[in-house]
């Protein structure tokens, strides 16, 4: 390995998993990868920051490469970035608001990067938006038809993206989108009622699979719901594929408040494809009957968007993105 390659390292940071690629810049390939669990997202943000260190320096040592060849990083996180007035990937430093790592609330990310890497331009973004970065450049985004760009990352939380003609439109929180008013309707982790991350995300799913058993008391759930990982996502899908029914009417309850968000996304956007990625994503097809329930009774706007999970793989479309900013941000800079 040629010791004075220029590399690029881009950081997936979910609620879940700490994902990361090492990134030639002048080729743009993924020169290598690794994951890691969180464990625990109240952790400080400098023991996150440090675990990610720790792999990407694990990285480039096996490659006999030393941090001094990095000349850009990119952290894309879950949450809202700051601060108040940046509106770029190179003005944003921290995350304000992060439900599902309230540990790096308020943690400069920027100024911990400029002292462990310091020949390296930073740049951070939001998880999902990195994910429509990805699509943009490297997925849907590069067909000739798509001009507008919706999609969501279905992990811990609900994380979603719009990209119209290029041009990434922000806040756009979708996840936090109200989709249920009523008083009654679950708390998110915003602290808000009804928001779409409370209906369709992992931790929906786990507080569902404890409904969904009452209501089918011969359902797969029961034993589940009993394991040392509760009501997790993998096993209800698995179980959904063989029949089981409260399984399979669990996931279509989801995807049905899947389908009021695109929906409500419908009416200002009118996206032509929408994109799902994220481990939940793996198991579209099981949210699709739920989602095509809702919209097929838009008498409104009859022309229903292509969906479709991701084609770049649904645990690595968060890093490719991110690799892609670091890797844009550094020849744009130069």
């Amino acid at each position: 390995m040629n010791e004075n390659q220029p590399v690029a390292l881009g950081l997936d940071l979910g609620g879940t998993a700490c994902k990361l690629g090492v990134f030639d810049v002048k080729s743009g390939e993924m020169l290598e990868h690794t994951s890691s669990l969180v464990k625990d997202g109240k952790r400080p943000g400098a023991e996150l920051f440090d675990q990610f260190c720790k792999a990407a320096e694990g990285l480039l040592r096996a490659r006999g490469m030393g941090p001094e060849q990095v000349v850009s990083v990119c952290v894309a996180s879950a949450g809202i970035l700051g601060p108040e007035g940046a509106r770029e990937p190179a003005e944003f430093e921290l995350v304000t608001n992060s439900p599902n790592i309230p540990g790096v609330n308020g943690f400069n990310i920027k100024e911990a990067l400029k002292a462990r890497f310091a020949n390296a331009l930073t740049f951070i973004e939001n998880d999902a938006k990195a994910h429509g970065w990805a699509e943009w450049f490297y997925g849907a985004g590069q067909e000739p038809q798509v001009h507008t760009l919706v999609g969501f990352t279905l992990g811990t939380g609900l994380g979603g993206f719009v990209v119209v003609d290029g041009k990434m439109i922000r806040p756009a929180e979708l996840g936090h989108v109200q989709i249920d008013t009523g008083v009654d309707a679950p708390f998110c982790g915003c602290g808000m009622r009804g928001c779409a991350e409370a209906f369709v995300s992992k931790v929906a799913i786990r507080r569902l699979g404890s409904e969904f058993l009452a209501r089918y008391p011969e359902s797969k759930l029961k034993e589940i719901g009993a394991s040392s990982h509760g009501f997790d996502p993998l096993p209800i899908a698995k179980a959904a594929e063989t029949g089981d029914e409260g399984c399979r009417m669990l996931y279509e309850h989801v995807g049905f408040y899947l389908g009021k968000l695109i929906w409500q996304l419908k009416r200002v956007f009118m996206p032509d494809v929408v994109i799902c990625s994220g481990n939940i994503a793996n198991d579209l097809h099981l949210l699709l009957p739920g989602i095509m329930a809702v919209l097929e009774n838009d008498r409104l706007l009859e022309r229903q968007p292509v969906i479709r999970k991701t084609n770049l793989g649904p645990a690595k479309a968060g890093i490719i993105g991110a690799g892609a900013l670091a890797i844009h941000g550094c020849k744009t800079r130069t």
